[in-house]
This record gives C-alpha cells, structure tokens and sequence, in this order.
C-alpha cells in the first residue's frame, strides 16, 4: 500500500497537470453520478436548439439567448443523440479544457508552481464543479475566451494568433454576452501596450478582424428577424430587470454570498494590495487578469439581478491570482526565521478554505420534473401540437412545440393568445411568484388558476415539496 501511494505521488510530481486533469474528471463523473437537476436555463438552451434544427416546429424561442449553445446542443440532438446526455458530455470536456487553459495561461504569466496551485484551486471549487452537468452557457463561453487569451497572452509575434484570439473572444460573447467583457479587457491592454504606433495599430487591426466575422452574420440575422441587428441584446439588457425582488441587493453583495462563501478567493483582496504595492499593473498579463476581474465583478454589481453564478466565469482568473498570492505567502513564511505561521500550517489552511464549502455548495434541492406523468399525459391525449407550460424542463424530454408563461407578470397575456393552439398545459403554482405584499399580483394569480380549471378539463394534480402541480386539456 506504502509502495503504491508513493508511486501515485511521483506520477502527480512527474506529470502535474496530466494529474490535476484527471483528477479533475474523477471527481466530476462523481459528481454527475449523483444526478442533480437541470435549471431552468438549460432546459430553454436544450428547446432552442430543438427550435432551431426542426425549423421552429419543435422546441421554443427566446431572442434574449446567445446562440452558440443552443446550435451546438440542437446540432447533437438532430443527429440522434439524447440533448440531456450529450450536454452533461460536453459539460465535462468543457471543464476539463477551462483546467487545462487555466494551468497554461498560469504558468505562461507566472511559474509551473503558481500553475498548480491555480488549477487545482480551480478544479476544487465548487461553484465550479456544480456548473458540470448543468448544461448552461457559462462552461463553453470560458473555453472559448480562455483559448482567445491564452493565444494573446503567448503571441510570439505571430499576427495569426491574434487573429484567432479575435475569433475566440467572439465565439465566446455569441455563446454569453456578458463576455464582450474580456474582449474589451484585451484591447486595452493591446492599446496601452508600450510599443511602435504602427505596430499596435496593425495588432488591434488584427484582432479585431478576428472578432468581427462571426458577430456580423447574428447581427443581420437579428436585423432580419427583429428589424433591429441589437434586439438581443437590449431584451437581455431588460429580463435583467424583471423580478429583481427575488434577488438579494446591494453592492456588498458579492463580497458576502460569493467570496465569504467560497473563502480561498479571499485571497484576491490580498493580491490586489500587491498588486497596487509592488506596481504589478506595470506587468500585462497582471493588468488582464485583474481588468478582466474588476470589470466583470463591476458590471454585474450594476446589474439589478444578481447571483452568485454570475461570476463563474472570473474564477480561472481569480484562482491564478488567488494561486500567486498563496505561493508568495508560502514562499515568504518560509523565508523567515519565525513566521507569524508555519508554512505547512497555512497549506493547510489554504486546503480546507477550499474543501470546506464542498458539501455545503452542492447540496441543492432536486426539484420534480413528472417526465413520466407528462409522457403519459400527452400519449393518452394524443398531444402532438403545442404544450403551454409554465416549466420549461418538458423541453428536454418532449420533442414537441412549447411555449412558456413566463411568469406570473405575463402569463395571462400569453394565455389569451396561446388560446386556440395549446393541445396541454402544465403549471406549476410556485412559478408563479408575487413580491411580498403584492394582493394585486396574488389576485391575478387566483384569478388565473380558477381561468385555467374553468377553460379546461383538469388531468393531473400533485403536491410535491409546497408546490402545486396541475395538468390540463382544453375542454
């Protein structure tokens, strides 16, 4: 046994990253063994996608959702493949590649050490871990713009990688909007660059003929379906608006419910006191990552909804400078002849800020889907038409037309007009939330529910977790 553990750990010495990978994988199939439920959004990516490759005959549309996502999923189901699996698929090779481009992008700006110590940061936490299997934008959104700054950050002088970085940060914002953050990051730092103005200019030409190609065609696209190339995104400049008393507030927000939460990533608030100490942003891929990070965390305090999630996408970047800053501590400790702490001390530490919120993180609560009920219902009623739904999780097990209620807000209104074309319609009550206090909104809730049994002929109905469940067929 002895023999065999020191055998696993020279391999981890002699190939770190090739460890920290499938290390990486093994604890996410653990973690997809455990079958956590879809989220809304993954659902509405999977019916997108659906919506896409049948020719809008299938599936549901939101013009306020990137793209990128839905083509890739949609592309896997038109060929046979089941959207849910292949998603969860996709998922962890996503992950995989956002480790492996975070221990590049590390060990390019700082050393194979500060490298490991990122990824493995990074591979361990869980907010990260709880995105695999999830089927949301966020995971390929990273790959993409990681690739994009890995290629800047290595530019050898070699104008194609530019070029290739543009098309990336690109692919990345068509994947998640909020993303044209990083492109923007890398062009000031191109621009403030200290070199010939010739020169610089060629290199912003470069990689901004990059990133324009695959933009324009979604634009006309847009102008031709909206009569506005921008609808997208001012509708989700918008939905980021709505309901927003559902949402904790305030701009201490993130520091509580997302660095206080996951403790390791309060090491960044260290960094940038070196960081503004040793003049760090004297140093470009210094400057990008922090940029990167500020603005990120700036734009979504701006932003009236706020998550925790939203800042996934930051975490490579916080685990490499969270990386730094542990290493420069540990290397420091062990510097003095009576450190405030013993290295191997504040190791561990450092390993326990990170284990720690692991059980509490990825305990979230399965909520029911009735696929099975839903199937039978729709073969018993012969449903081939239109679902309405105030769920959109049918989407990924029925390959039939949906359309969502959207909300207490809207749901009448899409009622009224959904009126001769639903063949099923499925509500679940607690979709249909009223701010505290609103009896006009709990009055339209009623009344819209005693519409529903009125109108149509009542099928199913279940309680499960305080939350009403019902069926119905048109009379």
């Amino acid at each position: 046994m002895f023999m065999m553990m020191k055998k696993v750990l020279e391999y981890i010495q002699r190939y770190p990253l090739l460890s920290i990978v499938l290390g990486s994988l093994l604890i996410r199939l653990l973690y997809l063994w455990l079958q956590y439920p879809l989220w809304w959004d993954s659902h509405v990516y999977i019916g997108i996608g659906k919506y896409i490759y049948s020719s809008g005959e299938i599936g549901m549309w939101e013009s306020f959702r990137p793209l990128l996502h839905p083509l890739i999923l949609g592309f896997f189901w038109k060929i046979g493949f089941n959207p849910i699996f292949i998603g969860k698929i996709l998922d962890v090779i996503y992950s995989l590649l956002i480790v492996f481009l975070t221990y590049k992008i590390s060990d390019k700006i700082f050393n194979a050490t500060t490298a490991i110590v990122s990824s493995l940061i990074l591979s361990l936490t869980s907010l990260f871990i709880m995105f695999t299997g999830l089927i949301l934008s966020d995971l390929p959104a990273m790959v993409f713009g990681l690739l994009g700054i890995f290629l800047v950050i290595e530019n050898d002088g070699k104008k194609w990688k530019l070029w290739v970085a543009g098309i990336c940060l690109s692919l990345s914002l068509l994947t998640r909007f909020p993303q044209g953050i990083w492109f923007a990051a890398l062009f000031v730092i191109l621009l403030l660059h200290k070199e010939e103005i010739a020169t610089k200019i060629k290199k912003l030409s470069v990689f901004t003929l990059g990133f324009i190609p695959p933009i324009f065609p979604y634009l006309l696209f847009n102008y031709g379906r909206y009569g506005s190339a921008l609808e997208p995104f001012r509708a989700g400049s918008w939905i980021v608006t709505t309901a927003t008393w559902v949402y904790e507030n305030g701009v201490t927000y993130y520091f509580t419910d997302f660095f206080l939460s996951l403790p390791i990533f309060l090491f960044f608030f260290v960094y940038l006191y070196y960081f503004w100490k040793e003049k760090l942003w004297k140093v470009k891929g210094h400057l990008l990552l922090v940029l990167v990070c500020l603005l990120t965390i700036i734009y979504f305090l701006y932003v009236p909804r706020k998550e925790p999630r939203y800042l996934v996408t930051i975490l490579p970047f916080l685990a490499i400078l969270v990386g730094f800053t542990v290493v420069k501590i540990y290397r420091q400790l062990q510097s003095k002849a009576t450190p405030w702490i013993r290295p191997k001390a504040f190791v561990v530490i450092c390993m326990l800020m990170v284990v720690i919120p692991l059980p509490i993180e990825l305990n979230f609560e399965r909520a029911p889907t009735f696929e099975q009920e839903l199937l039978g219902a729709i073969k018993e009623n012969n449903v081939t038409g239109t679902i309405l739904t105030s769920d959109p999780s049918l989407m990924s097990y029925v390959d039939l037309k949906v359309v969502t209620l959207d909300g207490i807000e809207f749901a009448p209104i899409v009622y009224e007009r959904q009126q001769e074309n639903y063949q099923l319609l499925f509500v679940n009550e607690c979709d249909f939330i009223c701010a505290a206090g609103d009896e006009e909104c709990v009055n339209t809730r009623k009344e819209l529910l005693q519409l529903f049994t009125t109108e149509n002929k009542e099928i199913f109905k279940k309680e499960e977790k305080g939350c009403m469940y019902r069926m119905w067929v048109p009379k």
